[in-house]
């Protein structure tokens, strides 16, 4: 896939992918920790796509915020992404071939899709949806210790 690639971060890779990339000449940009929020959001949202390939990921906020932003996310099958990033995105092996073709497939889509699709799925994760997530767990009843489930009273609650 023909692309500029722009890291933010660090990590123990980042001098063996400078030296990969200088090596072939590859249009790559690595710019170490990005601190300043407005920085990273502008870079988020400029994106036309993020990948979050971690296959140890458990929730990703960094892919939410990508979501949040309006640029769609490709993250790794091993990872709890794909349940967060759904059809806003794409799911890709752990393997570069694989990622490729997965960039390939949500360049595919028209970019104003692509865009309030992802804008759309992080409104899954806001504030109102945790807020609401949060009140139903509270009124879940709750188990006895012996098994039982408490009745509900006419307002809703566990008696």
């Amino acid at each position: 896939v023909p692309a500029a690639l722009v890291v933010a971060g660090d990590g123990p890779l980042r001098a063996r992918l400078e030296a990969r990339a200088r090596a072939e000449d590859l249009p790559a940009a690595f710019l170490g920790h990005v601190g300043d929020r407005a920085r990273l959001a502008a870079l988020q949202a400029s994106a036309d796509v993020v990948l979050a390939p971690g296959p140890a990921e458990t929730f990703g906020l960094a892919a939410l915020e990508a979501l949040a932003c309006g640029s769609p996310v490709v993250v790794s099958a091993l990872s709890a992404l794909p349940d967060i990033v759904g059809p806003a995105g794409a799911t890709a092996a752990d393997n570069g071939a694989a990622f490729a073709d997965a960039v390939a497939q949500v360049l595919a889509r028209p970019e104003p899709v692509r865009r309030a699709t992802a804008r759309v799925r992080a409104e899954r994760y806001g504030w109102p949806a945790a807020v609401d997530a949060f009140l139903a767990a509270h009124d879940a009843p709750r188990v006895q210790p012996d098994g039982r489930i408490p009745a509900r009273t006419a307002t809703g609650g566990a008696r």
